[in-house]
């Protein structure tokens, strides 16, 4: 199997559709994102199937990869997907995990992503009026279809029916969107705001 000495070379290499270089990439962090995982969720069967789909979601979304940390993405996913998995449960007090007391709109962004105390408050704010700015700037229908996906929770097949286009081309409105937001924060903030951001990206895709 190659070996692949720095990020750019590893990233360089999966945007081309590379199979060699991800299976290097599932061989060679597969083992420390499960420990990381177990931590979290205190079950390795579900810490296993967490992180194959994070795997997938890299994979599928790498076309938007650019100049950022492999590793400090892939935990970032894991661990957004991790939160998601106890949320769901109603377990995340005991992990004290701070969320939002009312979910709605672009704020279910920051719920996987921030503790919100008095030292992350005004980026939090920063950060929602950035959202919103990408989200308003998007074409009408991207952006009705980006909405209906990452905030409404619908499927692609969903989404498509109430309105009535293909499923193919709610794939290419998602994808121009999410192009978009990785554009704007990677221009505009430092790179562990950027990951931050295209970890939840590509944690809630369809």
């Amino acid at each position: 199997m190659a070996e692949y000495y720095d990020d750019k070379e590893l990233l360089d290499e999966l945007k081309n559709g590379n199979h060699q270089a991800f299976e290097y990439l599932f061989k060679n962090y597969y083992p420390r994102l499960l420990g990381y995982a177990i931590r979290f969720v205190e079950n390795e069967e579900t810490a296993r199937d967490i992180i194959q789909e994070c795997f997938l979601k890299f994979w599928d979304k790498r076309d938007l990869l650019e100049a950022v940390s492999v590793t400090a993405l892939l935990f970032a996913m894991v661990r957004n997907s991790c939160l998601n998995y106890l949320k769901h449960l109603a377990v995340v007090e005991k992990h004290q995990i701070e969320y939002l007391a009312s979910i709605e709109g672009e704020e279910r962004l920051y719920y996987a992503d921030f503790v919100l105390n008095a030292d992350s408050s005004l980026l939090y704010n920063e950060l929602q009026e950035q959202i919103k700015i990408v989200i308003d700037n998007l074409p009408e229908r991207c952006r009705n279809v980006f909405l209906l996906s990452r905030f409404e929770g619908l499927k692609n097949r969903e989404i498509a029916d109430m309105l009535e286009i293909s499923t193919t081309a709610v794939e290419k409105h998602i994808a121009k969107a999410l192009q978009r937001f990785s554009r704007h924060f990677k221009d505009k903030y430092p790179v562990d705001i950027y990951i931050t951001v295209l970890a939840w990206l590509i944690t809630n895709s369809k």
